[in-house]
């Protein structure tokens, strides 16, 4: 796939990082992560793409960080399937996806997720566009557009079952890019750092967002002494014909 040639640690770091979220890979979905690990430390040399590649950091700081998302992704689709009371796929939207962070290794973990990786750097989306082409993967595409705006796009605008974003923004602009995104019934899963201060400030962005925080769960990253908070926001009703503003008058005067 690509002339990065990577050692052994990378096949033992990504099923370890599986092992530990409780996923067992198919052989498939193993080549498809280190055949996309290859791709991107190979394009990383050139286009900086992430400053995390070492092998033990990519399986933990990257794919497990991202993996340790899946049962939140699966109870919304348990709830999806009683609601609707027959299969239907799941749609995703990773907000500033970057070098495909969360969204390609959930989509790789879940293929019959639907995802769109959205970001607003056009040389991201070339490089996740190649990834998935060459990856040959199917119910996933590389949007370049700012979240905010996709938020206004009837194309996007309350339309996903869920939203993912890791440390895109402080979490009352992040509510705004991302909640207008979500279609009611669906959840935001905003990955922070340690949030406590964002949480209490981002309580009036969520409830104009249509939003309601039902969850928060903190941890510490295994191996590191990276301390991790993730929100789950429920969207409880369409987005008001306001939001999202755009990204200046967001950045500017947060809700």
């Amino acid at each position: 796939m690509s002339s990065f040639t990577l050692t052994s640690e990378y096949k033992k770091w990504t099923n370890e990082a599986a092992h530990r979220a409780g996923l067992q890979l198919l052989p498939d979905q193993e080549e498809k992560l280190l055949d996309f690990i290859s791709h991107l430390l190979d394009k990383n040399q050139v286009m900086d793409l992430t400053n995390i590649t070492a092998a033990e950091d990519m399986g933990i700081k990257h794919l497990l960080d991202s993996w340790l998302l899946l049962p939140f992704i699966d109870k919304q689709e348990s709830k999806l399937s009683q609601v609707n009371h027959h299969s239907s796929k799941l749609s995703l939207a990773d907000v500033g996806s970057g070098a495909g962070f969360p969204g390609l290794p959930l989509k790789i973990a879940r293929p019959q997720l639907e995802v769109v990786l959205f970001d607003s750097q056009r040389k991201r989306i070339d490089f996740l566009t190649e990834a998935v082409e060459k990856l040959e993967m199917t119910g996933i595409q590389a949007v370049w557009m700012r979240a905010e705006e996709a938020g206004r796009d009837q194309r996007f605008r309350d339309s996903f079952d869920i939203v993912t974003a890791r440390a895109v923004a402080a979490l009352p602009q992040l509510v705004e890019i991302c909640l207008p995104l979500v279609k009611p019934g669906g959840v935001f899963l905003a990955m922070k750092g340690q949030a406590d201060e964002e949480i209490d400030s981002a309580g009036s962005a969520i409830k104009k967002l249509s939003g309601q925080l039902k969850d928060i769960h903190e941890y510490v990253l295994p191996e590191t002494d990276m301390k991790r908070s993730l929100l789950v926001i429920e969207k409880l009703s369409p987005t008001k014909p306001t939001y999202p503003r755009s990204f200046a008058r967001i950045k500017k005067n947060p809700l």
